[in-house]
């Protein structure tokens, strides 16, 4: 069973604001190992008055100009009848920019985590097409479900 991470993040603004630095720092560290530099939030995560959303959409957000890339992650709150994780790609454009979205919802336990970062790195790093990207998600979420309702049993070998 897995366990959800910040569970109560829509509840208490302190928890949300960690979360959201965990989120941030998690993708920062990662952005830099793979010498990423030039992601920055493209989204307004805030009312004209300076006051958080505080509703998750989204938790944090990166474009990489040079990438025309965009990621958004949208974090859910914990439920477990409900998928822990979803994935598109979406077209996203401004009047200032244009970009392919890879756009994660997600309930966060550390089995998601590591989900979202390998969507991420196939995203940004191995620069995956929007088309192939689909594909891959699509690939890794019917794994995950397989995964899921069939539980390989260890056997023994004699």
């Amino acid at each position: 069973m897995n366990k959800y991470l910040f569970p109560d993040f829509l509840k208490e603004k302190i928890v949300y604001q960690t979360c959201r630095l965990f989120w941030q720092v998690k993708i920062e560290d990662f952005l830099e190992k793979n010498k990423i530099t030039n992601a920055k939030p493209y989204l307004n995560t805030t009312f004209s008055n300076g006051y958080d959303f505080f509703n998750g959409n989204p938790i944090v957000n990166y474009y990489i100009e040079n990438l025309g890339k965009a990621i958004r992650i949208i974090q859910e709150e914990p439920n477990r009848d409900a998928i822990k994780l979803s994935a598109w790609i979406d077209d996203f454009e401004t009047d200032n920019m244009e970009a392919k979205e890879l756009v994660i919802s997600i309930q966060l336990t550390p089995d998601s985590e590591n989900l979202t970062f390998d969507f991420i790195s196939k995203w940004v790093v191995d620069n995956y097409s929007a088309e192939k990207m689909e594909k891959y998600i699509d690939l890794k979420m019917k794994m995950k479900n397989l995964e899921e309702s069939n539980p390989i049993e260890d056997h023994l070998i004699t």
